[in-house]
């Protein structure tokens, strides 16, 4: 029972971070190629959607979580039906185009309905369907991948939780901007913050395997995580006179240490 348990709690997990991740590159990618800015200001475009630099924009990928969470659900009953299967990639993502793009019952971009029933450019529709398609295609392969990613046991635990810290660290930096209503795209020009960003994942890295040899304690771990994590960081932007600069960032930039230890839980990760 326990591992029936601990596998659909590392599926939702799998599935929230491959929905978080390729969300956040095809954003990117597809932003600068098609410019977003001025896409979002075309015609109606303008009236149906919000400001591609947008604080509602800005946010966004703060909710992926919950989105990758909830899809995560969504996919449970059904995953034994296409994971280990041939072609489970193309069966899942057909089936996400299918309903979630093209024939999604509300009148969205990129879909029939859409295309029919709303007054937003043709122009439109064809220039957001590109990263529609390749985010939905990019997700339906890595949830249905059983591949491994080959590299020596005793990196691969802090590797991959220093790669979860980065993405919530970022994800909730942004959350951050937003509760004190900080113009974010400055404050992501602070090239001291990315030093103090790089130091902290280099201080998780080195925490991690040295907590996964049994060298330290528990308690004094997951303290370093949240000093690297959340400590170091409001120092520097009271230093700095940072624009993020509040006492809500001990428990803001503190929420992704609960997230290491969810993983390290979950997984139970060996300590020698």
């Amino acid at each position: 029972m326990r591992n029936f348990i601990t596998k659909n709690i590392l599926f939702i997990f799998k599935v929230t971070m491959a929905h978080i991740v390729t969300y956040m590159a095809c954003g990117v990618v597809f932003f600068n190629i098609f410019d977003y800015t001025q896409l979002f200001e075309i015609g109606n475009v303008k009236y149906f959607m919000r400001p591609a630099m947008g604080v509602s924009s800005l946010l966004g990928p703060v909710f992926q979580i919950l989105r990758g969470f909830i899809l995560a659900l969504v996919l449970l009953p059904i995953k034994d039906s296409f994971i280990g299967k041939r072609y489970a990639w193309l069966k899942l993502w057909v089936v996400i185009a299918g309903i979630g793009i093209i024939c999604t019952p509300a009148a969205a971009p990129s879909s029939i309905e859409g295309i029919i029933y709303s007054q937003l450019p043709l122009v439109f529709h064809l220039k957001i369907a590109p990263e529609l398609f390749t985010q939905t295609l990019l997700f339906s392969i890595l949830v249905t991948s059983d591949s491994r990613i080959k590299m020596p046991q005793k990196i691969k635990i802090p590797v991959t939780i220093t790669i979860i810290s980065g993405i919530s660290f970022s994800l909730f930096g942004i959350l951050l901007g937003l509760i004190l209503n900080a113009d974010i795209m400055k404050s992501a020009t602070d090239i001291g913050a990315f030093v103090v960003m790089f130091l902290s994942l280099t201080c998780i890295f080195f925490a991690t395997q040295i907590y996964c040899k049994g060298k330290i304690k528990a308690w004094l771990y997951y303290g370093i995580c949240y000093l690297a994590l959340a400590v170091f960081p409001t120092i520097y932007n009271y230093m700095s006179d940072s624009l993020l600069q509040s006492p809500l960032s001990l428990i803001v930039s503190g929420i992704p240490v609960f997230f290491i230890w969810i993983y390290i839980k979950v997984t139970s990760t060996p300590i020698d």
